[in-house]
């Protein structure tokens, strides 16, 4: 395990699974304090709980994660969330974890994610300069191992069926340089150098590239619109002051009635003073034709879905209609 990233003073923590062995954890640790030296400060967290443990915002200079083998343990969001927030500004994150190689087709296996996978989550984390520094096999023996840990009892027939389709990814990420809610002073008074006055601006513009918009109107754009050129044109005939659809209405009034849209013709005979109050609500009486049957029927004949009858003739129903439903 390197240390390259480690300085005299700084501070590590280190983030492995329960499952590692101590012995090999105690030489790690003594190797990375002789690194920081006496000034500085290495200590240890288990993967499992790293999300939930009481680690102090902006303690530390570098975390190394999961870099123990064998060790199949992943990082999931909360955790790149924790280890942001626990570095200090531009602090360095170390980390391994195992990827897949190639898409697996029907097989139902505990990694999932392959090395592009967990270098977008750690962009997402917040983490920048984010750089894939390796990407190793697995071996079969570790693959092995794997296997133990998973606690599967066909370890040969996995083996043989996984073996090369794993690797072990190494990712270095970085946190920006500033605190999440630091605040900096921005100086709006000086100006900034090199600036071209807006003058000299338009003075480059060739006037010959700029539309006249007034060449772009004829004379019929010029003409001011008459009263009677905006009016609709209407053929219906006016009765009681009010205009009603006539027989043969082409003027679109038949449509607007039959869907009980009332429309006021303020232009004709209105004066500014006057109001108009309409009911649009339609009303339940005859139209002319209610006896001939719903064919020629209005929408809101009273009559509608009764047989056709004569006028002044009083409606019967015949058949089985004409019994009564309750027998005693």
């Amino acid at each position: 395990m390197s240390f390259d990233s480690l300085h005299t003073g700084d501070k590590a923590l280190f983030v492995a699974p329960a499952t590692v062995d101590q012995n090999t954890f105690v030489q790690v640790k003594d190797s990375a304090q002789t690194k920081v030296g006496e000034t500085g400060q290495v200590s240890f967290e288990v993967m499992d709980r790293v999300a939930e443990a009481p680690l102090n915002k902006s303690s530390y200079n570098v975390i190394y994660s999961n870099l123990f083998t064998p060790s199949v343990s992943i990082h999931t969001p909360d955790m790149l969330s924790r280890y942001l927030t626990t570095l200090t500004s531009g602090g360095q994150l170390v980390l391994q974890e195992v990827v897949l190689l190639v898409d697996l087709a029907n097989t139902i296996c505990p990694i999932t994610r392959q090395s592009g996978d967990l270098e977008s989550m750690l962009k997402l984390a917040g983490f920048v300069d984010v750089t894939v520094k390796s990407v190793t096999p697995v071996s079969d023996k570790d693959l092995a191992a794997f296997f133990h840990l998973w606690g599967t009892t066909k370890i040969e027939q996995g083996v043989s069926r996984l073996s090369g389709k794993f690797g072990i990814t190494h990712i270095e990420a970085k946190k920006p340089a500033y605190e999440v809610g630091q605040k900096m002073k921005l100086n709006f008074k000086k100006k900034p150098t090199g600036t071209v006055k807006k003058a000299v601006v338009w003075a480059n513009v060739n006037s010959d590239d700029i539309e006249d918009e007034d060449l772009l109107l004829d004379e019929s754009d010029r003409v001011k619109p008459s009263k009677e050129s905006l009016s609709r044109p209407d053929d219906c005939e006016l009765t009681d002051g009010k205009r009603k659809a006539c027989k043969n209405c082409t003027c679109g009034r038949a449509e607007e009635e039959a869907n009980g849209v009332v429309s006021l013709d303020m232009m004709d005979d209105m004066q500014e003073d006057e109001i108009v109050e309409v009911d649009p609500t339609p009303k339940k009486k005859g139209c002319g034709s209610c006896t001939l049957g719903d064919a020629f029927r209005c929408s809101t004949c009273p009559y509608l879905g009764m047989p056709a009858f004569s006028a002044g003739e009083n409606v019967a129903l015949g058949g089985m209609f004409a019994q009564d439903d309750i027998e005693f």
